[in-house]
């Protein structure tokens, strides 16, 4: 096997092993929400939508949602032949920078130039 094949295939393992795992989260967090026990209470999705911490349970919800949204970019770029490679510098990200952040679109030095610039986004 070429070695960018299995690159791409490690990659590809990667990307699916943490969808699955986002979306597991995603779908016990909403469990837990609508049972109430995010309230602390028994009275379901209303103890909880009544509760202090329902605004944070809803964005831990939104977060996980963007994550899955962010690695399914990811796969479709895989797809491509795009992923994995800095949008900006064109160069192949670090598998340990892939890892650790597995929809990471720029290098570390892109990453770190554009953070640097006033009113920049991550990336």
């Amino acid at each position: 096997m070429e070695p960018q094949t299995r690159r791409d295939d490690d990659l590809r393992d990667l990307l699916l092993e943490r969808r699955r795992e986002a979306e597991s989260r995603y779908r016990r967090e909403l469990e837990r929400q609508q049972s109430g026990e995010a309230a602390g209470d028994s009275e379901g999705v209303h103890g909880w939508k009544a509760s202090r911490e329902g605004g944070a349970d809803v964005a831990l919800l939104q977060s996980l949602d963007q994550t899955v949204r962010q690695i399914n970019v990811a796969l479709a770029r895989l797809g491509t032949g795009q992923y994995g490679l800095c949008a900006k510098c064109g160069e192949a990200l670090p598998l340990e920078r892939l890892r650790a952040l597995p929809f990471a679109t720029l290098c570390v030095p892109c990453q770190s130039e554009s953070e640097s610039r006033p009113g920049s986004r991550r990336g």
